[in-house]
C-alpha cells in the first residue's frame, strides 16, 4: 500500500503530540511526587540566624553608650582670683589660642603695688642691719677684753635679723614675679580644638560633692564610646574584652571594639538617663560606673550619637553578616540556603558571598540573607515547600513518634495530618498534654493547629 504525503504528516504530527503528552505527563509526575512528598513531610526546624551567628543578645547584658571624644579637657581656674569675663558657653566650638574667660587685672594691679612697697620695706631694712652689723664689728676691735662678749653676741644677733629679712625679701619677689606673671596672663586661652561641654559659673559639683571643673571641652580627634554599667554587673565588663557597639536607629549598623577603660570610681549623673539593661542586671537603685571603648573603626559615627553596646560572643569579630559554612549549599558555582519562606515553607534561596574566613569556615553574606530570616540545617531529606517550625521539640515530636504517620490532605485545605493505627505495645495513644480533642473526635496538635483523626476499625483513614 502506497502511504500518501498527507498520511506522512499526519502520522508525524501525532507522534509529536504523543512525545509532548509523555514528557508532560513526567514532568506533572515528578511535580506531583515532590508536592505530595512536601505535604507529607514533618515540620523542617529552622532557627533565626542571628541566633546561629551569635548575634542574639539572649541573656547577656546590653547597655546604653554615647559616641564622644577620646580625651575631656579639663580647665580650672585660680580660686584666689577673680573671674570677670567669660567668653564661650556650652556647645560652642573652640580652637587652640581662643580666649575662654578672662582674670581681674584692677586687683592684680594693686597686689603688684603693695609687693613692690613691701620689698623697698625689706631693702631698707637690710641696708640698715647690715650697716649696724659694720659698725659693731669695728668697735669690737677696739673693745676691751671684758666687753668682747657682749659684742660678739649683738653681732651674731644683727647677723640672725639680716639672713631672715634676706628671705622674707626672696618670698616677697617671687611673690612678686608671680603676681607679674599673672597680671600678664589674665587671659586663659583653650589649648585643644573642641566643644564646650560645660561651664561651671557657680562652682557646681556633682551628685558625690567633687566640684566638677570650671570649664570641660571635648577634643575634637577619634571618637571613643563611653557605656555606663550598674554596680551589680561591673564585674561583667573587663578591660580588653570585645564588644559590639550597635546604632540604635538601624540595627544592621555596628561597630566593632575592645573595653580599654573601666573607671571603679561611681559615675556622676552626667544626664545619660542610666542603662538600658537587658538579662540578669535590672541596676535600678545601684551606683554607675563608666566604661569606655576603643572603636576598630568609626566611619558613620558622629559626635553625640547613642548606641548600644553588647558583649561580643567568641568568633564574632567580623563587620555585617558572617555565615558558618555547614549552613551553605553550593550549586555550582552559586551558593544557597534552606530558608524558610514568608509562607513558612521550606524554600531554597540564593545567597550572594563575599569573604570567606577558612580559619573559623565562615562566608560573609552579601546579600539574599538577613540576621532576621530562619534557615535549616542542610540535608538529603529536605523538599522544597515542607513545613517548618522553630520549636525544636515539635520538630523532634514528628520525627521520632512511632506508630504515628504524617499523610497529605486534600490541596487548597489544611495539610490533613493524621494518625495510623496505634499500636498499644507501643503505647502510642494521642499525646493529650499536646492535643486537644474536639466533639467531633478529631485531636488537634495545640502547637501547629492541625487535625489528626483517629482510624477506623479496619486501619483506613478517616477524613
Amino acid at each position: 500500500m502506497k502511504i500518501s504525503g498527507k498520511q506522512n504528516k499526519i502520522a508525524a504530527v501525532c507522534i509529536g503530540l504523543l512525545v509532548v503528552g509523555l514528557a508532560a505527563a513526567a514532568v506533572w509526575f515528578l511535580w506531583l511526587k515532590d508536592w505530595m512528598g512536601a505535604l507529607g513531610a514533618s515540620p523542617v526546624y529552622v532557627n533565626r540566624v542571628s541566633a546561629i551567628v551569635g548575634l542574639d543578645a539572649g541573656t547577656e547584658n546590653r547597655y546604653s553608650g554615647v559616641a564622644e571624644p577620646q580625651k575631656t579637657y579639663s580647665v580650672e581656674k585660680d580660686d584666689a582670683r577673680t573671674v570677670t569675663q567669660i567668653y564661650v558657653t556650652e556647645g560652642q566650638y573652640v580652637y587652640p589660642g581662643d580666649v575662654l574667660f578672662h582674670y581681674d587685672t584692677e586687683e592684680m594691679d594693686l597686689s603688684i603695688s603693695q609687693a613692690e612697697l613691701d620689698l623697698d620695706g625689706l631693702e631698707n631694712q637690710l641696708n640698715t642691719l647690715r650697716s649696724q652689723l659694720a659698725d659693731l664689728e669695728k668697735e669690737k676691735k677696739d673693745a676691751s677684753d671684758d666687753d668682747q662678749y657682749a659684742y660678739t653676741v649683738e653681732i651674731q644677733s644683727v647677723e640672725l635679723q639680716i639672713r631672715s629679712a634676706e628671705n622674707d625679701q626672696a618670698r616677697k619677689q617671687a611673690e612678686l614675679d608671680k603676681l607679674w606673671e599673672n597680671r600678664n596672663n589674665a587671659d586663659v586661652y583653650s589649648e585643644v580644638e573642641g566643644t564646650v561641654k560645660q561651664v561651671n559659673k557657680n562652682g557646681e559639683s556633682d551628685r558625690y560633692g567633687n566640684p566638677l571643673p570650671f570649664i570641660s571641652i571635648l577634643s575634637s580627634g577619634e571618637i571613643r564610646i563611653k557605656g555606663t554599667v550598674s554596680e551589680l554587673n561591673l564585674s561583667s565588663v573587663t578591660e580588653g574584652m570585645p564588644v559590639n557597639v550597635i546604632s540604635r536607629i538601624d540595627p544592621t549598623v555596628t561597630w566593632q571594639g575592645l573595653v580599654d577603660t573601666v573607671e571603679l570610681e561611681p559615675a556622676a549623673d552626667d544626664g545619660m538617663n542610666g542603662v538600658v539593661y537587658y538579662g540578669v542586671d535590672s541596676g535600678e537603685g545601684s551606683s554607675k560606673y563608666n566604661f569606655y571603648v576603643t572603636l576598630d573603626s568609626t566611619d558613620g559615627l558622629i559626635l553625640g550619637q547613642h548606641v548600644y553596646i553588647e558583649p561580643m560572643n567568641e568568633g564574632q569579630r567580623h563587620t555585617g553578616l558572617w555565615l558558618p559554612g555547614v549552613y551553605m549549599v553550593r550549586e555550582g558555582t552559586e551558593y544557597v540556603v534552606w530558608a524558610k519562606s514568608d509562607s513558612d515553607k521550606l524554600e531554597k534561596r540564593h545567597v550572594t558571598v563575599g569573604e570567606y574566613d577558612a580559619a573559623e569556615d565562615l562566608y560573609q553574606i552579601t546579600g539574599g540573607l538577613t540576621r532576621m530570616d530562619s534557615i535549616a540545617y542542610p540535608g538529603e531529606d529536605l523538599k522544597v515547600g515542607a513545613p517548618t517550625t522553630d520549636d525544636a521539640a515539635l520538630a523532634s515530636q514528628q520525627e521520632e513518634a512511632p506508630g504515628y504517620s504524617v499523610e497529605p490532605g486534600e490541596p487548597g485545605l489544611d495539610d490533613g495530618f493524621s494518625l495510623a493505627e496505634p499500636d498499644p505495645d507501643l503505647g502510642d495513644v494521642p499525646p493529650e498534654d499536646d492535643w486537644t480533642e474536639g466533639s467531633d473526635g478529631d485531636w488537634t496538635d495545640d502547637a501547629a493547629g492541625a487535625d489528626f483523626f483517629l482510624p477506623e476499625a479496619g486501619g483506613g483513614v478517616v477524613g
